[in-house]
């Protein structure tokens, strides 16, 4: 599988967005962009479908299925920060954040998810986690053991955070035998005045890392489903996990 990565700035709309993206943009089987990469702003129903028709545009040009990042909508009342994945022909299927952040304060205005998407792309399995969702190693075990062999994570990270983000990657890889590519902002500031500068990655099943550094850009990486195979062979992780026997928790003095 040939996959791309876009490390982009945070735009105004996803118009603005999308013509930078078809400025730069090289053909492979799936691309991801960042969290957040249009702004905050919710969009509402006829905006999000505005926001897909445009992603389809950017799938047939580039030949692939396009993750959309993760932007907020709202729907029902609530918002929620959904990752749209989009072919040529429209909307396949969608995910959404299951744990806003706390720490940024966005679980103030952005709802709970309870959707994460599992998605074929060039005879690969691929799920989609949202940012602070990789924190939670039990959501990717959950697409792990769906299938998933790679595990995308559209985010937004603060640069001093980039080195824990890239390890992140590599522990999740390993532990579940998949590989984990994480699509970063880069060139804005935080509202507590911290910056965002790219880091974005893609992690192997057997423990390397590729950097893509700080620098707005569409990088691309060339994925071989023999590193998953041998991770599976070798580890068999997710084998145990599978079949995990009942444990007992033998406390004293608590």
């Amino acid at each position: 599988m040939r996959l791309v990565v876009a490390q982009t700035p945070r735009f105004n709309s996803y118009v603005e967005g999308v013509k930078w993206l078809l400025g730069g943009l090289t053909r492979g089987d799936v691309l991801v962009l960042p969290e957040y990469w249009i702004g905050t702003a919710p969009l509402d129903g006829g905006g999000f479908r505005g926001y897909v028709e445009a992603l389809a545009e950017v799938a047939a040009a580039f030949g692939g299925v396009v993750v959309g990042g993760a932007v907020a909508v709202e729907r029902g009342g609530a918002v929620k920060n959904v990752c749209p994945v989009v072919g040529r022909e429209g909307l396949l299927t969608w995910g959404e954040k299951i744990f806003p952040s706390a720490a940024t304060g966005e679980r103030g205005w952005v709802s709970r998810g309870s959707r994460l998407a599992l998605f074929g792309a060039a005879g690969w399995s691929v799920g989609c986690l949202v940012c602070v969702d990789l924190l939670y190693p039990e959501l990717a075990r959950r697409l792990a053991l769906s299938g998933a062999e790679v595990i995308v994570n559209p985010a937004s990270v603060s640069a001093d955070r980039r080195g824990l983000w890239a390890s992140l990657g590599v522990v999740r890889a390993f532990e579940n035998s998949v590989y984990v590519a994480a699509a970063l902002g880069t060139g804005y500031g935080y509202v507590d005045g911290r910056r965002a500068e790219g880091g974005s990655y893609v992690a192997t099943p057997n423990g390397l890392l590729t950097e893509f550094g700080s620098e707005p850009g569409v990088y691309a990486a060339d994925l071989d489903r023999e590193e998953v195979a041998y991770a599976r062979r070798r580890r068999r992780y997710l084998e145990d996990a599978a079949s995990m026997p009942e444990v007992h928790l033998n406390t004293y003095g608590i």
